[in-house]
């Protein structure tokens, strides 16, 4: 994390010269933890030809190390340039369910930059916002995580207070809570257990037991490449009223939408992550999908839409 800090000083120009370097020698050894991303793309991926899915792995590994360098530069870069490379769509959602007084529940998934967008959803939204982190072994690295996350309004709260931050905070104005939901939960016996891109997969409760607790709309959030250093965000509504609907629903809807986003971009996931380690145990449930996306969605990106050095602009 020192290490990102002090290089996020570099302009970015030559951060993502830095990036092209990097890509080229994981690729030389395989890749950034390459068999967890070929091992992963296999299992959601059968039917894709050999080529297609070490084509994807390729651009995975460009991606990745682009991501590790703008996260470096989002240590020093000024609050404009920050909101001027991830521009908000559709907010008008969340003022609507500001002036309702409706708590909300921001759901997201670690595709394109999503440590990005955490620097810039205060300024965006209109309630006050918290995004729930997991401690880190490192208390400096973590420090300077919250630190990073935190700089331009954004309350970061370990996972196990959340619910002690959130018994104090409905009280008063509108709260959005931001929360991811496509890591691999520590207990698979205590996991809402379903499929996922076609594959048994153990999904974090979290966010279904939130929305019913405190009752909270729920929103989802999509994070889109768009160009050099540039994103954009878009909000949808998932449920309005989640006590309403049958239970898993408000995950089934939003593991819908992020399969979406991966058959849009399959690259720009975190394919790195061992999302497939647990099994599913014995006697536990598989519950049924009932919203999908559809792959015809799918695009292959070209290994060049990450912009090579020399289509950047030169400022730091």
């Amino acid at each position: 994390m020192r290490v990102l800090a002090a290089l996020g000083r570099l302009p970015r120009v030559v951060l993502s010269g830095i990036a092209w370097l990097l890509a080229a020698l994981a690729v030389t050894v395989g890749g950034y933890r390459g068999r967890v991303v070929r091992a992963n793309l296999r299992r959601a991926f059968p039917t894709w030809s050999v080529w297609k899915r070490a084509w994807t792995s390729l651009v995975f590994q460009r991606h990745f190390t682009q991501l590790l360098v703008e996260s470096a530069k989002l240590f020093t870069l000024s609050r404009r340039d920050v909101e001027a490379g991830m521009v908000h769509h559709n907010t008008a959602l969340l003022q609507r369910l500001h002036r309702e007084g409706r708590h909300v529940l921001v759901a997201g998934g670690h595709m394109n930059n999503w440590e990005w967008s955490a620097l810039t959803l205060n300024q965006n939204l209109p309630h006050r916002t918290m995004a729930l982190y997991k401690r880190l072994s490192n208390p400096k690295a973590e420090a300077l995580m919250t630190a990073s996350r935190g700089r331009f309004g954004l309350e970061m709260v370990r996972t196990k207070d959340g619910k002690a931050w959130m018994d104090r905070a409905q009280s008063g104005d509108p709260v959005a809570v931001i929360m991811g939901f496509d890591q691999s939960p520590a207990d698979p016996l205590k996991s809402w257990w379903t499929t996922f891109l076609g594959v048994e997969t153990a999904v974090f409760y979290g966010m279904e037991q939130w929305s019913r607790q405190f009752d909270m709309a729920v929103v989802y959030a999509s994070i889109r490449r768009e160009g050099a250093w540039r994103y954009t965000l878009h909000y949808e509504l998932v449920a309005e009223n989640v006590s309403d609907l049958p239970e898993g629903e408000v995950l089934d809807r939003c593991l819908a939408k992020l399969e979406r986003e991966i058959h849009r971009d399959p690259a720009r996931w975190l394919w790195s992550h061992k999302r497939w380690k647990h099994a599913r145990p014995d006697g536990a449930t598989l519950h049924p999908r009932h919203h999908h996306a559809a792959p015809s969605d799918h695009v292959t990106p070209p290994l060049t839409s990450n912009p090579s050095p020399t289509h950047l602009s030169t400022h730091g």
